[in-house]
């Protein structure tokens, strides 16, 4: 039951619609926060740190435009022989998760309206650490669902033979990602090589290579700064932090781009040719084997 200045309140139509649009389906579920929740500190224990129970009091003060109320959810309302109240339970005793159903929507509506330690409520006392937060189950299954239809959309595109792309597209694509001398692998090869890669980034991997494979344009720039490097028209110097010409034996290579220290070189390039019509049009040119003369060059030929 709900008390509102120690008077029973009941839920209104509109409280019960604020719940709903919430919660699409039940059972709900009350966990720990992040916040108490740490990586075990023993390297014998792969199981995270966190507390055996917390508990907390179900009485809160509510602040409104007119003041304040203080609100209370219990089960029972004991009134002794003088008068004297007795509440039950006073305190919610929670030990790692906790599920709530329908049943429960006077202390859901209580938890998310006034509770001052539940992470994301309404009332939260942001100088209290949480003490709880409520785990939307159906939100989370369906975030999964949708990442492992990203995963097997990803996994269908680079290895199906029936729907997946063709093995030139994925050849790109795989150069598109840097990776190093596509031409030599076999087919085989080039899909565990590039599952590997777009696999690794764990929260934009999947995004950044529906990215990749729909744009044209990017596929073929970074595909063609790859192929230049793997015919050892350009490098990167990791000792200069530069990209650099490969000039004929006895010539010093010729600068291109310095890359910062923070920056990804392959990004950077591809930010460079984006950005340099110059190196662009001199990059297409050595790419169709037109040979690349810098201005130190074009003086000795003269």
């Amino acid at each position: 039951m709900l008390f509102k200045n120690d008077e029973p309140y009941t839920l209104t139509a509109a409280d019960h619609k604020s719940i709903a649009e919430k919660f699409k389906k039940y059972p709900i579920r009350l966990i720990y926060p992040e916040s108490r929740v740490k990586k075990s500190t023993s390297p014998h224990n792969r199981l995270p740190d966190k507390p055996n129970s917390i508990s907390f009091p179900l009485t809160a003060v509510r602040r409104t435009k007119n003041g304040s109320e203080n609100w209370r959810y219990a089960e029972h309302k004991i009134v002794g022989e003088k008068g004297q109240i007795t509440w039950t339970p006073t305190k919610f005793m929670l030990r790692g998760s906790h599920d709530l159903y329908e049943s429960d929507r006077e202390l859901i509506w209580w938890l998310i309206n006034c509770c001052p330690v539940l992470e994301g409520g309404e009332n939260q006392d942001k100088e209290k650490e949480a003490c709880c937060v409520i785990e939307d189950l159906r939100t989370k299954a369906e975030l999964i669902a949708e990442k492992e239809e990203e995963n097997a959309t990803v996994k269908a595109l680079i290895f199906s033979s029936k729907v997946g792309l063709g093995e030139d597209k994925l050849r790109s694509i795989a150069k598109a990602y840097f990776i190093q001398d596509v031409d030599d692998m076999t087919f085989a090869q080039v899909k565990i090589a590039l599952e590997k890669v777009v696999m690794r980034d764990k929260e934009n991997g999947i995004k950044n290579f529906l990215e990749i494979t729909n744009s044209e344009q990017v596929l073929n720039i970074k595909a063609n700064i790859q192929t230049a490097i793997d015919k050892g028209i350009i490098k990167f110097s990791i000792k200069k932090r530069s990209w650099e010409w490969v000039s004929e034996s006895g010539r010093k290579n010729e600068p291109i781009a310095q890359v910062s220290p923070t920056v990804d070189e392959n990004e950077a390039l591809y930010n460079y040719f984006l950005g340099n019509q110059k190196f662009a049009q001199m990059l297409s040119s050595s790419l169709k084997g037109d040979k690349i003369f810098s201005a130190k060059e074009e003086e000795d030929e003269e």
